[in-house]
C-alpha cells in the first residue's frame, strides 16, 4: 500500500457562517488501494493557504 496523496482536509465539513478558523483541520491521505485516513493534525499555516481542495464554505444565512 502506498500513500499518493495527502492534502489539508475539513473532519466535518463547514456549516453556514462557519469560516476555516472554526473547523477541526487535519490531513486526508490516499492510499493506492483506496483506503483513505484522516490524519488528526492540523497542517501548517503555509499548507493551509496553498491547499487545492476544501475551499467552498457555504454563504451565510445572515
Amino acid at each position: 500500500m502506498t500513500l499518493i496523496s495527502r492534502e489539508p482536509w475539513w473532519l466535518v465539513p463547514p456549516k453556514p457562517g462557519q469560516t476555516e478558523q472554526d473547523l477541526h483541520w487535519g490531513y486526508l491521505e490516499i492510499y493506492s488501494n483506496g483506503r483513505t485516513v484522516f490524519v488528526d493534525q492540523r497542517p501548517s499555516d503555509r499548507e493551509m493557504a496553498e491547499r487545492k481542495s476544501c475551499r467552498n464554505f457555504p454563504k451565510s444565512d445572515r
